[in-house]
This record gives C-alpha cells, structure tokens and sequence, in this order.
C-alpha cells in the first residue's frame, strides 16, 4: 500500500500558490484531500495549509482565506506607517513589523476551538523554532505524550508562522518530565530529559509528581545547567528521591519553522520512516511558494551590515533550508517525489511577481494566481502531476 505525503512549504501570502496547485490536484483526484494523503507536513503558511486541510477544509476555501484575510494578517506595506505606531511604542524601533493580533484572529476564526491531539487522520506535522533551547519544534498529532500538551490548533499554527522581523515569538507553555537523580533540603538533580542549558529553568515551578515527595511544589532560583542540578525555595519537607518523578512548567519562545526547514518535506520523510513505512512504499507531493530570483549583489552581501541585513536574510535562510531539505527528500525517496516550484520572475505572464512574504496587494495576489494557473497548464508540468498521481497509485 503506498503512503503519501503532501509537504507544504513557508511563505507568507505566497501560500496562494501552493493553495491552487493542491486546487488542481484536488480535481485530478476527484476527492477531499484529507482522504487521499497519508501525513501532511507544513511550515509557516504551509501550517496553515496543512491544518486547513488535515480539518477537511477544500483547496478553494483556503484561496479564498488568501485573497479575502491576506490584509487583515498583512495590513500595509511600510515599515513607518502610522499603524506601527504602537508597536514602536510597545517594543521600541527594533519592532517587528506586524503585531500578532490579525494572525491570531484569521487562525482562531478559521479552526476554531479544533485540538491539535484532534486530528486523527491523516498524521499532521506543524515545523516551528524555540529560541530559548534552540532547537526545532515538531508538533505530531498522533504523539500526545508530547511536552506541549493537547494545544489549540490556531496555536501550533501560530507558532510555525511567527516569522522573525515580521511578528513577535510566541509565547508557548510547555512540561518536561522526569525522574529525580537524588538531591538535599535545598537541591534537586534532575535526570537527562531535563535541559543542559545554564539558568533555562530559573524561576519555573518544580513539582514532584509521584514518588518519594509527591504533592510539593517548589520554585526553581538557580539552575546549573550541566549539572542539571536545580537549587529550590523552599526546602523540600521530604526530600525527592530516585522514586521521584518530577514535572517543570516552563515555555518555549516559538518562531516560525522556515529558520529551520521551510521545506518541511524531509522531516515528514523521517517520521514516516519512524512509524515503520518502507522508502520504497513512500510518495511524496512537495510544494513551494515560488523560488525568489531578486538578486542580493556581491557588493551589497560585502557592504551591509545588521540593519541591511536583518529582512533579507529571513529569505536567505528559508530559500537554504528548502533547497537542501529537497536534496535529502529526493536521495531518500529518489523518482517518488514531485516538486511543484516555479521562478518568480516575469516568464509566466509578463506580470511582475513580488516575493515579499506580506504583500497581501489584491494586484500581487491577482499576478501570482494568474502565474500559478499558467504554469499548471504547461504541458511537461501537467505530465508529472498525471505520472506521480498514476505511481502513488
């Protein structure tokens, strides 16, 4: 039996694109697309795609959130408009450029009161980034011991799409747990699951959950990361012991997933894996958000500095991780991979396509639809679509 993957790329309101082409692919097959696709995996706008469909959501309902919300998440164009106002008041000049409030309203209107844990079939995968253990963040449906809980699911889509410079990190809460390694009156050390990172937990509640103690709650004041020792007040009325089990509530400071893979075709290639699935039983439809071709010159990349740097290379960096998380999907997979990507340049309709990630323009959105819808109708790319969708069966 063939398992099939749809991975959906970041891209801010260029998720229009990925939104037509799986428009296509929804006619082609001729049934909703949660019922065709085994795991679908999205970063960033791909999140949101991926959710909208995981929920049985159609294709058209999602271009339709583009064209109709894209201002409402994405409201101007210039970063000195009288509404930033007060976010330069409430951050200061370094403020990202959008608040979070239009995001979350479109999310939470869109999936409602949906848990994650909520979505049984297919599999989801949401990609986002935890600045304070710096590392990535893969919200798995079908893995409810997860630290985070049973979330909304606006909210692990919030998370995926918090693009740095764009809009604020996320606030998420989250639980680690473990068992106690020994301690004293005033200590407690903490088995590997606890983080190694230097003061991480400082501040955060300790609870010991079952075992020797069970039912004290204590605040952490110091944490020796390497030690993964933690110094507690008050002292413990019964010290922990290595019967103990012990849960820390603490937060990540989620931002979006493209800093890590916004082609997030090659962790769900990893995951199926992990659930037991032969590579050679593994299909995979990828689709991007149009490869930007604005050139950065040599002596611009020579010349700038922080300020120059700071919006551009958000779009370095997803364009890096895309292209080589590809690579490793197709060395994995190898003719079992379809990539739906085109230049946005003028070839398709003559048309100017912006590769901002907020241009939410009603001309912008018109230009990439109508480049889309050309490049759908070329002859070699109509051709893979009918051969991949006749070999995943």
């Amino acid at each position: 039996m063939p398992f099939r993957i749809l991975s959906l790329d970041g891209g801010g309101v260029r998720g229009i694109i990925a939104a037509i082409m799986l428009a296509a692919i929804e006619k082609q097959i001729n049934q909703p697309l949660n019922k065709y696709f085994d795991l679908i995996a999205g970063t960033s706008t791909g999140s949101l795609l991926a959710a909208a469909i995981a929920t049985g959501r159609s294709s058209q309902e999602m271009i339709d959130l583009y064209r109709n919300e894209g201002l409402r998440i994405f409201p101007y164009q210039s970063r000195w408009t009288w509404q930033r106002f007060p976010l330069l008041f409430k951050h200061g000049i370094s403020a990202p450029k959008f608040s979070q409030q239009g995001l979350v309203q479109v999310l939470q209107e869109t999936f409602g009161d949906t848990k994650f844990f909520g979505i049984n079939s297919p599999r989801l995968i949401i990609i986002s980034y935890d600045t304070i253990e710096r590392e990535v963040i893969v919200f798995k449906s079908w893995r409810q011991d997860q630290a985070f809980g049973d979330i909304p699911l606006w909210e692990a889509c919030l998370c995926s799409a918090s693009a740095p410079t764009y809009f604020p990190a996320h606030r998420l809460e989250k639980y680690v747990l473990g068992m106690v390694k020994g301690g004293s009156r005033e200590t407690l050390n903490l088995d590997d699951n606890a983080s190694s990172k230097e003061q991480v937990y400082q501040n955060r509640k300790i609870e010991i959950i079952s075992g020797k103690g069970a039912g004290q709650v204590r605040t952490i004041i110091s944490y020796r990361g390497y030690h993964r020792e933690a110094q507690i007040l008050p002292q413990w009325e019964e010290i922990p012991d290595e019967t103990s089990a012990y849960k820390i509530t603490t937060i990540c400071s989620a931002i979006d997933g493209g800093v890590a893979a916004n082609n997030p075709s090659s962790c769900a290639v990893a995951e199926a894996l992990r659930l037991g699935y032969n590579a050679n039983d593994i299909f995979m439809l990828s689709l991007g958000t149009g490869d930007r071709t604005r050139i950065i010159s040599h002596e611009e990349a020579y010349n700038w500095g922080l300020i120059q740097w700071a919006q551009p290379l958000i779009g370095v960096l997803f364009d890096g991780s895309s292209n080589v998380y590809e690579y490793i999907s197709r060395q994995i997979l190898s003719k079992k991979v379809l990539r739906l990507q085109f230049k946005l340049d003028r070839d398709l309709t003559g048309k100017k396509l912006s590769d901002d990630l907020d241009n939410a323009t009603r001309e912008n959105l018109d230009n990439l639809m109508e480049a889309t819808y050309a490049y759908l109708e070329q002859p070699k790319v109509k051709s893979a679509i009918q051969d991949f969708l006749h070999l995943s069966g």
